[in-house]
């Protein structure tokens, strides 16, 4: 059985306290029912404070043999004691327990990560860039997740930019999703190389491509 530990953020301020360091903790649990109390220990592959205010150990057990080892079961809750002070809650599962926060802070981890990225990408000296052909080729292709990976290596190698844009992304003009960023990617095109260059690169495209509805509004988005 394991153990999701919410700590009190109050008191383990990361200031006046922090949060465990330790694998091994241990707390008191009281049952009102029989009116007794009993330690309870609480293994951890990777320590509280590295885990942060939700803490999950790996192992929740009594330490003496006599304890109700009943209780301890899927959705047993219980108050995490230091004496008489209650500074975190407890409670006990089986299998991982996923919560809407760990989706949202994930996430938020990821936007923060994207911009830095784009910071950091912008801040690049291309004369003092050390690359090779084969790196671009690899870096362009996470265009469609960071659109302003394209401009970097439409700048450093136009050739690699349009392949690209031609023979990869423009085959997926059928998801409205994945081609959002189309108008962005011909705008720089424009700004990059000039109308001229955007013009015939429009040209040598199949006409499947021109026709194509999505294709045909990003044209008209940046004109």
């Amino acid at each position: 059985m394991k153990c999701l530990i919410n700590w009190n953020k109050n008191i383990f301020d990361g200031e006046k306290r922090l949060l465990p360091s330790t694998k091994l903790l241990y707390t008191q649990i009281y049952l009102p029912e029989s009116k007794q109390g009993w330690s309870i220990a609480f293994k951890f592959d990777i320590s509280p404070r590295d885990q942060g205010y939700k803490t999950i150990a790996n192992e929740v057990f009594f330490l003496s043999e006599d304890a109700p080892k009943g209780i301890l079961k899927q959705g047993f809750k219980f108050d995490y004691m230091d004496g008489a002070h209650k500074v975190g809650e407890c409670i006990l599962f089986e299998n991982k327990i996923l919560e809407i926060e760990d989706i949202i802070d994930r996430v938020k981890l990821i936007e923060q990560e994207k911009h830095d990225l784009k910071m950091y990408i912008s801040s690049i000296d291309n004369n003092s860039l050390n690359y090779t052909k084969d790196n671009l080729e690899y870096l362009v292709k996470y265009s469609s997740e960071y659109p302003y990976i394209f401009s970097f290596v439409l700048n450093i190698d136009k050739n690699i930019a349009l392949k690209y844009l031609s023979n990869n992304y423009l085959v997926k003009l059928s998801n409205t999703l994945e081609s959002s960023n189309l108008p962005l990617f011909l705008f720089n095109i424009e700004k990059f190389l000039g109308k001229d260059e955007l013009d015939m690169f429009i040209k040598k495209l199949p006409n499947e491509i021109k026709e194509n509805e999505i294709f045909r509004n990003s044209i008209e988005e940046i004109l």
